[in-house]
Formats: structure tokens, C-alpha cells, sequence
């Protein structure tokens, strides 16, 4: 038995800044010494973020050592009322340097206080087990996408045909700004199956407003080949609805020991009873004792200019990460009743060789325009690799022969697992 090496931190603590230069969030950062230089890590960064005021734009990106990952930054003002967030959703794969953090930053704009909590940081190994287009891929584009209309603009894409039947974790990623139209954002599948949800669409309050798409989904695909890709589109036309950066990432889960998850398409309807709403379920087993890396997400149609959502994760009915409820934070991502806010949150948690049931719920505080969620999603992996093969060197039936006369006979079969060892 053998883990898949991964870091962790979270900050599960309320933090604030008032300051209108970028600083970092306390609690928020994996130290250098968790990283083998030049290996490669999936960076996944998960975040709530509120300003004490309407209309002010609060800042936040990741940073490796001093410098900030490529359009990494979130700039978000939220018109509906203060104290309403938004979640910070980013991914990456990166190649790590000697001597360098990764390090989660937020900025307010000199008065108000921004607020950040509920705070996942997260980097697995992808080197020394997985295998680079076999067991993961990754692509991203960084060219700015400008004044994008109603037909589709691709970004980053992958191909590939598994080797077997599996099921692989496919997330999209975009950092979008739009100025007066709805500009959208989708994962894309064509080859063995077509489809072209889940989907976001987003519109800016003001217009430094700079919004991040994460839309995650697993997939049941057998041995052909398939393509993932994220695509932008706007409403109309204009001067001025731009995709900054596209990012396209892929996991074959059947590579870990233990996993569960669900999607559902259709829009189910919010009610006021706060999470009295439940919108995904899952149940996984761990065989053994393991920290388990769960994310939920879901788009929230608000189809009304005031609404506000709320949204948890529970395990066996307990928050996770804890202080879930008791905050009851609201999100409402801009003050546009067609918008469709990405909300996601992602966590690490130790879980016993048991049959645990994981939970996503969510409510409103008015059911004006029949706010929905929709595209909901809920994944679980156990950071183990299976019973069976995996990365651990196992050598059976070494044989070691002494050359001293005294010595013909063969000793025992010596068998080495995990690590090599010295003999």
C-alpha cells in the first residue's frame, strides 16, 4: 500500500485584508520542501472571497515564490449587496522550482476589507506514479481570445483513447471579461460522445471585473478516443467580451485506489430552508484509512437580480471543512438575472476503511424567478494507489546464491515491495 504523494493546506479560519496591494492569505501556502524540483504538480486552489462592501473589486491569485501563475487573478465586485461573495476556483500543472512556495494572495483597494475563508490549497504528485498522457493530460492557451461573438471560440483541447474502460476527471477552465453581454464558457466532448455541458456564463458589474470558470465533470469513457476542450461564446456582439486564458485538464481516476462521483445535467429548483435543497450525493468506501480529496461544484441560475445562494459539503452529515453552517456565507456573483455563477469548493479530509456519505446542499434566501442549480457535480479519490500494481517496485522471486563452497544451497526467495531496500 502506497499513497499518492500530495500536499495540503487549509484555512478554515476567516482572514482580511484591507490593503490595495496583493499580500498572502495566512494559512494558505505550501512550503517549498513539499516539492521535488522539476517534478510536476496539479496545483488546485479553491477559495470564498467577500467584500465588507457593494461594488468593490476584490483581488485574489496564486503565486509560485514571488512570481504570479499566468492569469491566475480573480477581480470581482459584487453589486448585489455587502458582504456577498464568489468562489476562487484555479487549476495548473506545474513543474516544480528550487526554493519556491505556492502561496494563495488577496487584495481590497485600500479601505474596505475583503474577506477569505474556507481556504483549499492542494498539489499532487503527477510524476512519480502517474504517467504524462497515459494517466493524465493537460493543455492551456494563453492567448487572449478578443471581442468574442455568438459563434464558438475553441481553446485549449486534448485528445486521447484510453486503454481501457475508466473514469476520468475532465475539468475546463477560463478566465473571461465581458462588458455589457453574458459571455459563456463550456467543457466540450466530442469523439466517443458528444456533449457540451457543463457551462458557465458570467457578465461584469464594473468594468475591471475579471471572472474564473471552473467546469469539472467525470466521465465514464471506454477504449476510443475522445476530446475535451473549452469553448467561449458570447451573447452578441461585441467590442469588448475577451477569454484571457483557456485551460483543459484530465485524470484517470481508476489510477487511484478508491472513487466516487456523480453529475447531473438538469436544473433542480432552490428553496429558502437553509441547504434544505440537495443536490448531489455519493458514498465511497476507502479501503483503506486515507485522506480523501473531494470537490463539489455547480453552476447557480439565479433568474432574478437579488437572490443570494448558499451552498455546503457534508460527510455523514458533518461539514467539511467544518464551520460551513454556522457562516451561512452568501454568494451572488454579479447582479445579472441570467447569469450562471460557478460555485465550487474543494477540500482534504481523513477518512476511516467505512462507507461514508458525501453531500452537496444548497438554498436561497427568495425564490424569486425560481433560482435553479444546475451542472452539479461531486467527486471523492482516496490519495492511495490501488492494491494491484501502482507505483510501487515489487520484485518476485530474486534469488541470491553464495559462491563459497560451504555455502550451494539457495536462500529463500527474497520479495521487495514499496521502495527498493538494501540486501
Amino acid at each position: 500500500m502506497a499513497d499518492i504523494a500530495h500536499a495540503s493546506v487549509q484555512q478554515n479560519t476567516n482572514q482580511t485584508t484591507t490593503s490595495a496591494s496583493y499580500g498572502a492569505v495566512t494559512g494558505a501556502s505550501i512550503a517549498a520542501g513539499s516539492f521535488t524540483v522539476d517534478k510536476k504538480y496539479l496545483l488546485w486552489v479553491s477559495a470564498q472571497i467577500r467584500v465588507s462592501t457593494a461594488d468593490i473589486v476584490m483581488g485574489m491569485q496564486v503565486v509560485h515564490g514571488s512570481t504570479a501563475f499566468a492569469e491566475s487573478e480573480l477581480l470581482a465586485a459584487v453589486s448585489n449587496a455587502a458582504n456577498i461573495g464568489t468562489t476562487y476556483n484555479w487549476f495548473t500543472v506545474w513543474t516544480a522550482i528550487s526554493g519556491e512556495a505556492v502561496t494563495l494572495q488577496f487584495k481590497s483597494n485600500g479601505t474596505d476589507t475583503v474577506n477569505a475563508d474556507q481556504i483549499h490549497v492542494l498539489a499532487i504528485n503527477l510524476s512519480d506514479d502517474l504517467v504524462e498522457n497515459t494517466d493524465w493530460l493537460f493543455a492551456e492557451d494563453g492567448t487572449d481570445a478578443l471581442n468574442i461573438g455568438s459563434t464558438a471560440v475553441d481553446g485549449a483541447s486534448i485528445t486521447f483513447t484510453p486503454g481501457e474502460a475508466s473514469d476520468w476527471l475532465v475539468a475546463a477552465w477560463s478566465q473571461l471579461r465581458s462588458d455589457t453581454v453574458n459571455l459563456y464558457s463550456a467543457l466540450i466532448r466530442s469523439g466517443e460522445a458528444a456533449s457540451s455541458k457543463p457551462e458557465s456564463l458570467v457578465e461584469q458589474n464594473i468594468a475591471s471585473d475579471i471572472f474564473l470558470c471552473l467546469n469539472p465533470r467525470v466521465f465514464a469513457l471506454t477504449a476510443a478516443s475522445n476530446t475535451f476542450k473549452e469553448q467561449a461564446r458570447s451573447s452578441g456582439a461585441t467590442s469588448s467580451a475577451d477569454r484571457l486564458h483557456s485551460k483543459i485538464f484530465a485524470l484517470n481516476l481508476n489510477k487511484f485506489r478508491n472513487h466516487a462521483n456523480a453529475y447531473t445535467d438538469a436544473a433542480v429548483a432552490l428553496g429558502t430552508v437553509d441547504y434544505g435543497t440537495l443536490l448531489q450525493t455519493i458514498s465511497l468506501t476507502p479501503d483503506i484509512a486515507s485522506d480523501v480529496w473531494i470537490v463539489a461544484s455547480f453552476n447557480y441560475n439565479k433568474n432574478d437580480t437579488t437572490n443570494e445562494a448558499e451552498f455546503r459539503v457534508q460527510v455523514d452529515e458533518a461539514d467539511e471543512p467544518a464551520g460551513q453552517t454556522t457562516d451561512n456565507s452568501q454568494f451572488s456573483q454579479s447582479d445579472e438575472n441570467t447569469d450562471e455563477d460557478p460555485l465550487s469548493l474543494s477540500t482534504l479530509v481523513n477518512l476511516s476503511a467505512a462507507a461514508h456519505t458525501i453531500d452537496l446542499d444548497a438554498s436561497v434566501d427568495a425564490t424569486t424567478g425560481t433560482p435553479t442549480a444546475q451542472y452539479r457535480t461531486l467527486w471523492a479519490v482516496t490519495m492511495e494507489l490501488p492494491a494491484a500494481g501502482g507505483g510501487g517496485a515489487t520484485m518476485v522471486g530474486f534469488q541470491l546464491r553464495m559462491t563459497k563452497d560451504t555455502l550451494s544451497a539457495d536462500p529463500p526467495i527474497v520479495v521487495l515491495t514499496g521502495l527498493p531496500q538494501s540486501i
